[in-house]
């Protein structure tokens, strides 16, 4: 099984009204391909975040939900480390998985 493809970078917590996300640097599509939704998961300064980006014309966002931002500590304006891959390609090999037993 293949390690994924992870995208590692740094960014800051950003807020517009009640909405707090991180900006994505990158095209997904040119990273992981054309799909209609990109499923992520991966890490925020170590702590476990999961989600599907968001766009806004060209660019992309992971919005970062009030639970998460609660259990995590982690606030609007904070510089955070982001280690981000595709979801579906470690949901597809578990779906691999179950169908083998």
């Amino acid at each position: 099984m293949s390690e994924p493809d992870y995208k590692v970078f740094a960014a800051t917590v950003q807020k517009e009204g009640s909405f707090i996300f991180i900006a994505i640097p990158f095209s997904p599509r040119e990273v992981w391909g054309a799909r209609p939704r990109y499923p992520v998961s991966g890490t925020i300064n170590d702590f476990a975040v999961q989600g599907t980006l968001g766009a806004l014309g060209k660019d992309y966002f992971l919005r970062l939900a009030a639970a998460w931002l609660r259990d995590s500590g982690i606030k609007p304006g904070a510089e955070v480390d982001v280690k981000l891959s595709l979801a579906e390609q470690r949901l597809s090999s578990s779906k691999k998985d179950q169908s083998k037993q």
